[in-house]
């Protein structure tokens, strides 16, 4: 996140640079040109003869504005040149600059950054005890038919879906890239998808598995990857979910309803929800996109026929 910050301050100081050096060079081009171009020849007065004793010839003026109309193409291409060189040059000393004044300038948010990652992983922890507690005595009291005690654990259950997965987005965020080992992908992933199969009811779930050859992944990422896009296919769709896995792409489609395009920027935004009075709290597709991205694995969604969510890994 905080390399496509600081590449995007780059860019931006590099494009203001370049509109500038753009116009001026080409103002200082043009001008030199065009006074080049307008001032007067002034020729001497010829002699009639040159020392040697041979008459000028009649022609002589017409030589000397040609010859003086070569020496101004020259000059024109050589103050091109340089004037080309020298803006290469500031754009490398620009360059240069911004990416240090860039890494200055996001230093104190990602510190602040960072501080809040350990904060929310800390706090969590902390509230996962208390949370346990509460439901272990709620469980314990034995109170049925009782619709206050029955909202009591309805609230604490949520509370405690959301501080798990608080805690599972601060972990993804903390922890970086995993080690990674050649496993059959096409015989995990249909672990992992059998896993699932209770929960379907009459959804019908189609797979397309290659199980030909080994991959290199971070295998416990890549289960928390596809499970999170699974949990969020069985929720969403109608009648059926396809599951494609061929060499390191994966793709998850599911035919609910379709996510509008204006949305789809966020789709990844923590906390965000297309339906609001959907079940869960937005944060699921969340952590799937934050441990890709430790991965450096590239997940996307693309709307069409199917809502279908891409991994390439």
């Amino acid at each position: 996140m905080f390399k496509k910050l600081r590449n995007k301050l780059i860019l931006i100081n590099l494009g203001i640079t370049t509109l500038v050096i753009v116009v001026v060079f080409t103002t200082i081009y043009i001008i030199s040109i065009k006074t080049a171009e307008n001032r007067p020849l002034k020729f001497p007065e010829m002699p009639m003869k040159l020392e040697n004793g041979e008459e000028v010839p009649e022609d002589v003026e017409d030589l000397i504005i040609l010859n003086v109309r070569e020496e101004k193409e020259n000059a024109a291409k050589s103050l091109l040149v340089t004037l080309i060189s020298s803006g290469l040059a500031i754009e490398i000393v620009v360059a240069l600059i911004s990416y240090y004044l860039a890494e200055e300038a996001i230093k104190p948010v990602k510190e602040a950054y960072e501080a809040q990652k350990v904060f929310i992983a800390n706090a969590s922890h902390e509230i996962k005890t208390p949370l346990a507690a509460i439901s272990a005595n709620l469980e314990a009291a034995d109170i049925k038919d009782n619709k206050w005690i029955s909202n009591v654990e309805v609230e604490t259950a949520k509370l405690t879906n959301l501080n798990n997965e608080l805690l599972k987005l601060a972990r993804a965020d903390l922890m970086e890239g995993g080690t990674t080992e050649e496993v059959e992908l096409g015989i995990l992933t249909n672990r992992v998808l059998d896993r699932f199969e209770p929960r379907l009811g009459s959804k019908k779930l189609v797979r397309k598995i290659n199980l030909n050859g080994k991959v290199k992944v971070n295998i416990s990422d890549f289960e928390q990857i596809l499970s999170i896009l699974m949990d969020n296919a069985v929720k969403y769709s109608d009648k059926k979910i396809v599951v494609e896995l061929d060499g390191h792409n994966l793709q998850i489609s599911n035919d609910g309803a379709k996510i509008p395009a204006d949305k789809i920027s966020h789709i990844f935004d923590r906390f965000y929800q297309v339906d609001k009075n959907s079940e869960g709290v937005g944060l699921g597709l969340s952590i799937a996109k934050s441990i890709a991205d430790k991965n450096h694995y590239k997940l996307s969604v693309k709307p069409d026929k199917l809502t279908t969510f891409s991994l390439v890994f």
